[in-house]
């Protein structure tokens, strides 16, 4: 089935090896490299001081006077963006997006830590994107993660253009973990020859994706087409690569097969290259795995050894190098390549660019984790016919919560009947392993807790498949924050002293960690991505599991959120606040991890499973900071809407999301969203909500007023949150609130606000005051928020 093609029409970077896509072009070309001695005195405690520094003058440069007051990385992430965008003239703000891979948490001019998402906020704010927003952090892999995940948007009907690419800067923390692992050369790197170390850098880069038959339309020259990717889980370690190449292998078949094509049509790849020994030794098992004997026949180069390792940004920077290799017919060299290579059997374009014909490019990245993706990047094409994508219907089959409130749906099923209030009461996993002990007791709170909750999904779905079918079982990982225990801890071990870091904590720093122990636990190898949008995360995860069956890349996706409050006293208040309660006092932070699993409708019936509830609709909204909010989309089991114009300013953001994920089924609406507060009452009427329940995200907060007016002014049914219940969990608060939807959907119960007395908005009857609700629930609303970006809703119904 010919899908619609999808195109680069602009590029952007800054980097080590140049300012712009056409100086970093010439300095590929002419093997001009851009690693240095470190400038900043602070690095002189490090043996290894050699990276790929970003001139501040490049920076400065390219930015407004109004940009000059925000961080490095969003000076970074801005230059390179607005590059990618100089072509554009004209785009409907409410259909272009923003995909951005990030590896670290940066400070802002402070020196505070930011949320990992903020950057990608200030670049859509700044240049007025309000389409589809995510932050996806597969640490070293996340850059071209992005590009995938872009391609998907704009295939789902959700975006007409996409801005897709990575970010990250040279951070002290991070080189001195580098160092830690004894994983740093102390000269400039030679990937695929010495193979002694590698250099870090810093950089960013964009690539402007949009529709082939749009940009043709708007007069736009195609620079290459995004023809395919693939992800994968190694489930080997936590930071070395699996030594017999399998993961990076099956990320390249999975993206070739996603392309229609085969490993004869690729003419150059564009190798991870990091120059350590066992990513160099890893790479020349995947080359020879996927192309067998003609392996030595197609060239590969690693630009790491012009600009260093960019982490979040590698993979964006070297698909921009693989489109200009497109575009120009010629191989970059890999350079300093020295002595005997590490595969002697293999061409690694050394020292020298190399004219060559070239159709197909393959760009490869590997991370920390066992995360793999590669991009498949050809020629461009003429117009042609292509279809839709198929529309699957997807369920929710496992809950696994854990949560103070319990382990488990039965335990936290009892708590809700029970009318428990554990908001500030940490999970307890004592007595119980969910792992081998050999690796049980080496993980963090936070991976114990989302392999927990993981397995006890898998069970709650009474899945039991071969372990053959494990390597196609998708992994979305979603969190806030990552691991507090492990940034804590290694943050506090530099401060001490720097060249004695704490790597245990370090190899967990990176967030997409969590993800990778739970697929090493479970053995999943299928597609897997981490996404790291605060407490919208799990709806936008769930979002990327309906993309990967709709495709039919997965039949089965596991979803898991987590986020932790950091330190081991949270405190266990006697009256929580009660959500919606007016003068309730602050949330209550908390701890948690829900997982729940997704499959498609036909895997479930054909194996006998009983679902929870149907996924009808997703959708999600972004926020404006001029107080109107826009609706980014949405997805249906019947059909994708389109926003087409801003909703409610000055309304909560669920209201956006509400409307839309109600409209997409309303027999009154067709497909077309809703663009007003006062339509929502009609609409509601026409779903029947008025005998559901809509899990809202009040948590006890000054904002619990807005919200709960735009939702019970735009949907029927009972207004409650699982807040009292677990707490602030952040992205693990938006995945319990779509397992209490779907708790509410099969069994008829959900949290109730069994405090609730006055209401700050709307009668006391339109709020859940009791666990078991009065008769069946046809459907179910779950919002998800994080305040400030983006706000997200599920729609589910009866099987």
């Amino acid at each position: 089935m010919a899908l619609r093609p999808v195109v680069v029409t602009g590029l952007g970077i800054i980097c080590a090896a140049g300012r712009d896509p056409a100086d970093f072009w010439l300095r590929l070309t002419s093997g001009s490299g851009g690693l240095t001695p470190v400038r900043d005195e602070a690095y002189a405690v490090f043996e290894a001081r050699h990276a790929g520094q970003v001139p501040d003058e490049w920076i400065t440069s390219q930015l407004p006077d109004a940009d000059a007051s925000l961080d490095r990385t969003a000076q970074l992430a801005l230059v390179a963006a607005r590059q990618a965008m100089a072509g554009l003239t004209a785009a409907d703000p409410g259909r272009f997006g923003i995909i951005l891979g990030k590896c670290q948490a940066t400070p802002d001019q402070a020196g505070r830590y930011q949320p990992m998402h903020r950057t990608g906020d200030v670049v859509a704010e700044r240049l007025g994107l309000r389409g589809p927003r995510i932050l996806v952090s597969t640490a070293c892999a996340a850059g071209g993660n992005a590009v995938g995940l872009a391609k998907d948007k704009i295939l789902a009907g959700e975006a007409d253009a996409v801005l897709a690419g990575g970010v990250d800067p040279l951070l002290f923390g991070t080189y001195a973990g580098f160092a830690g692992l004894q994983a740093l050369s102390t000269g400039p790197c030679r990937p695929y020859s010495r193979s002694d170390g590698l250099n870090l850098g810093e950089g960013a880069a964009f690539l402007l994706l949009e529709p082939l038959d749009l940009a043709l339309a708007r007069g736009a020259v195609p620079l290459a087409e995004v023809a395919g990717y693939g992800l994968s889980a190694d489930a080997y370690h936590a930071t070395a690569p699996d030594p017999t190449g399998r993961g990076g292998a099956a990320a390249m078949r999975r993206a070739l097969a996603d392309a229609g094509l085969s490993p004869g049509d690729v003419h150059y790849v564009s190798g991870h290259g990091t120059g350590t020994p066992a990513n160099d030794a890893m790479e020349a098992k995947v080359m020879r795995l996927v192309f067998g004997e003609r392996a030595g026949q197609v060239p590969t180069s690693s630009i790491k050894s012009f600009l260093g390792h960019t982490l979040g940004a590698a993979g964006a920077v070297e698909a921009v190098a693989a489109v200009l290799a497109l575009r120009h017919g010629v191989a970059p060299p890999t350079i300093g390549f020295d002595g005997e290579p590490a595969a002697t059997d293999l061409d690694f374009v050394p020292n020298v660019a190399r004219p060559m014909d070239i159709e197909t490019v393959v760009s490869n990245n590997y991370a920390f984790g066992g995360n793999n993706v590669s991009l498949v990047l050809t020629r461009p094409r003429g117009p042609r016919a292509y279809e839709d994508p198929p529309r699957r219907e997807a369920v929710i089959t496992g809950l696994g919560p854990v949560t103070g409130a319990g382990t488990g749906i039965a335990e936290v099923s009892a708590a809700i009947s029970a009318g428990v209030r554990a908001a500030g009461r940490p999970p307890s996993l004592d007595g119980r392993t969910y792992a081998p002990r050999s690796l049980w007791r080496h993980m963090n709170r936070l991976s114990r807790m989302a392999i927990a909750a993981s397995r006890l999904a898998w069970e709650d779905a009474g899945l039991k498949l071969p372990r053959k079918a494990l390597d196609d079982v998708g992994l979305i990982f979603a969190t806030g924050a990552g691991s507090a225990e492990s940034t804590g801890g290694f943050d506090e071990s530099i401060a001490l002293n720097p060249n004695k870091p704490a790597v245990l904590s370090f190899s967990n720093v990176v967030l997409n960690a969590t993800g990778g122990a739970v697929c090493q636990t479970l053995g999943l190898r299928g597609p897997t991505t981490t996404i790291c949008n605060g407490g919208a995360s799990a709806s936008i995860a769930l979002d990327c599991a309906l993309e990967l069956i709709s495709a039919g890349k997965a039949e089965v996706v596991l979803v898991v959120a987590a986020d932790e409050r950091p330190g081991e006293a949270f405190g266990d208040p006697s009256d929580p606040p009660t959500p919606y309660e007016t003068g309730a006092a602050e949330p209550v932070p908390g701890s948690a991890a829900v997982a729940f699993v997704v499959e498609s409708a036909d895997h479930c019936a054909g194996r006998g499973g009983r679902a929870y509830a149907r996924v009808l609709a997703t959708t999600h909204a972004t926020h404006d900071p001029t107080d109107a909010h826009v609706p980014a989309g949405a997805r249906t089991a019947e059909s994708l809407s389109s926003p087409t114009e801003a909703v409610g300013a000055g309304g909560a953001t669920s209201v956006a999301t509400a409307e839309l994920a109600v409209s997409a089924k309303s027999p009154d609406s067709g497909t077309s969203p809703i663009s007003s507060t006062s339509a929502m009452g009609g609409v509601a009427r026409g779903l029947g909500l008025r005998a559901g329940v809509v899990v809202g995200v009040g948590a006890g907060s000054s904002r619990d007023r807005e919200e709960a007016a735009a939702v019970l002014g735009a949907a029927g049914g009972v207004l409650t949150s699982s807040a009292a219940l677990i707490g602030d969990c952040q992205a693990a608060s938006g995945a319990m609130n779509i397992a209490m939807a779907a708790l509410a959907v099969r069994d008829g119960i959900a949290p109730a606000l069994t405090g609730l007395a006055r209401p700050v908005a709307g009668d006391l009857g339109r709020y859940l005051t009791d666990p078991v609700l009065p008769g069946p629930v046809e459907q179910a609303l779950a919002l998800t928020a994080a305040p400030g970006s983006v706000s997200g809703a599920v729609l589910l119904g009866a099987v």
